[in-house]
């Protein structure tokens, strides 16, 4: 019982950690791998119309 209350306790806490970095830009902007070959910072409102034409969030790889 204690295992599973440490553990209730723990998972909120590191719920922080899951997201990935790699999508995360400055504030008011996100990380988009431009046609597979340069990683550029937009801003959120931009993100759709570059995801439309092939794009994907994240650093390029």
């Amino acid at each position: 019982m204690k295992r599973l209350l440490a553990l209730l306790l723990v998972l909120p806490l590191s719920g922080c950690e899951l997201l990935p970095v790699a999508l995360v830009g400055p504030p008011g902007k996100d990380l988009v791998c431009h046609k597979g070959k340069k990683t550029l910072e937009l801003p959120r409102e931009a993100i759709s119309a570059h995801l439309g034409h092939g794009d994907y969030r994240g650093r390029c790889r």
